[in-house]
This record gives C-alpha cells, structure tokens and sequence, in this order.
C-alpha cells in the first residue's frame, strides 16, 4: 500500500470519528460568452519550418527545410539499419 493511500484513509477515518466533514471543493457559477474573434491566417516563418530532430549518443541531429515522406521513410530504414 502506497503511503500517501494509507495516510488519506487515516485522516479520513479521523475526520468521520470526529464529525468534522472532509473539505470539499465548492463549487462556483460560470457563464460562458460567445465571442468572436478575427481568425488570421498562419504564416510560417523561418523558425517555424518543418523539423525533423535525432537524439543520438553522439549528438543530436537536425534536418529542416522540405521533408518529405521520402526522406523520412529513408531516415527511419537507416536508423532501424543501425539498430542491428
């Protein structure tokens, strides 16, 4: 049994013998609005072209610019070729 388990039965069981009732969240009114708002298209820029990252031991590669299905593909057979 996990520790804090065992400590919130405890306390629980001393909150119902003592009669104080265990605290609960209250709860409070919300009113949701409809608002809208101008959408603006999204531009990529520079620093927010595809990336494609590799955590390896020696060091982390990173390719950017066009990735293609191709090259991932290629970069997947690779690195399940080192793997062997």
């Amino acid at each position: 049994i996990n520790d804090n388990l065992l400590f919130n039965w405890r306390r629980r069981y001393q909150q119902e013998l003592s009669g104080t009732p265990a605290s609960t969240p209250a709860l409070i009114p919300v009113t949701l609005t409809a608002t809208e708002r101008p959408v603006s298209p999204l531009t990529p820029s520079a620093e927010e072209s595809p990336c494609c990252e590799l955590v390896l031991p020696a060091g982390t590669l990173r390719i950017s610019g066009k990735l293609t299905p191709e090259l991932l593909q290629m970069l997947i057979r690779e690195m399940q070729g080192g793997c062997r």
